[in-house]
């Protein structure tokens, strides 16, 4: 009788473990639950007259509400709203500009990243030059810019690229000097020119750190080129959002505001697969 409570309880054990939910779903869960509960409360507390009248952030007219921001969207993506607008030449714009500015700012941060890491006396002559111009608020030189380039994407990709250079530098750099010195000692005992050293030696280190900075790149690119955007009334997603604040058009605002958040998660993923891929042994 004892051997069979015992399997008895040993089986009830076993169950139960077979049936415990994994922490990956767990946290899917979470995330959903969250979500729902933050639309569910921008839905319906607006609503409530005692708190729409008392709390002006929670008035309709200016937050709209999840229901009506898709109608919106919806509008927006098929050309059928007010505006007899559409969303993908505009969304085209923004993209072309975050791209070609984060591809172009990365490749060139990296290079001269690579190239300040391998020569110290270069580095501590223009390393502080560099400190300065990355204190510029970069908000101040994207009229420069728009004078200099007019209104166009190319105004874009330029503020972008100015943004997303420092950011790979910096990575890149501190990939360079963190190669320990034995290392780079050991190639030149070995008959490795100096060409070669920093070929074999840093640049695995600072391919490393700037992928290592490409998700964080590619957001700040997004909302660079907005940023541009919306200064400049360039016809990007930026401009478009100008127009709607403009007009007053909150649910329209609100759904340009959606589809440029889940536009920046698809290009975070992106940027997190990317990097993923090249730096293999990172997880």
């Amino acid at each position: 009788m004892t051997s069979l409570a015992g399997a008895g309880n040993q089986s009830h054990i076993n169950s139960r473990h077979s049936f415990r939910i994994g922490w990956p779903v767990q946290r899917f869960l979470y995330q959903c639950a969250l979500a729902a509960a933050f639309l569910l409360a921008w839905e319906y507390l607006p609503r409530i007259d005692a708190l729409s009248s008392r709390f002006s952030f929670l008035d309709a007219f200016f937050i709209s509400s999840p229901s009506r921001m898709f109608r919106s969207l919806v509008g927006l993506l098929s050309g059928n709203n007010d505006n007899q607008l559409t969303l993908w030449p505009y969304l085209w714009t923004t993209l072309s500009a975050t791209i070609m500015g984060s591809t172009i700012g990365m490749i060139l941060g990296a290079l001269f990243g690579l190239i300040f890491s391998n020569s110290r006396k270069l580095s501590e002559v223009v390393r502080p030059f560099l400190i300065l111009a990355n204190s510029v608020p970069r908000v101040a030189i994207i009229p420069i810019f728009v004078v200099m380039l007019g209104p166009t994407i190319a105004a874009s990709v330029v503020s972008v690229v100015a943004v997303v250079f420092f950011l790979g530098f910096f990575n890149a750099f501190e990939g360079g000097i963190s190669v320990p010195n034995s290392l780079i000692e050991n190639s030149k005992l070995l008959g490795a020119s100096p060409f070669e050293t920093m070929r074999s030696t840093r640049l695995p280190m600072v391919l490393t750190w700037t992928f290592a900075a490409v998700p964080n790149a590619i957001s700040f690119g997004l909302i660079v080129a907005v940023t541009t955007e919306l200064l400049a009334g360039i016809p990007g997603m930026g401009g478009l959002l100008m127009t709607a604040t403009a007009n007053l058009q909150v649910d329209f605002t609100f759904a340009i505001i959606a589809a440029l958040s889940a536009v920046g998660l698809v290009l975070y993923w992106g940027a997190v697969f990317l990097q993923r891929r090249v730096i293999h042994w990172k997880r």
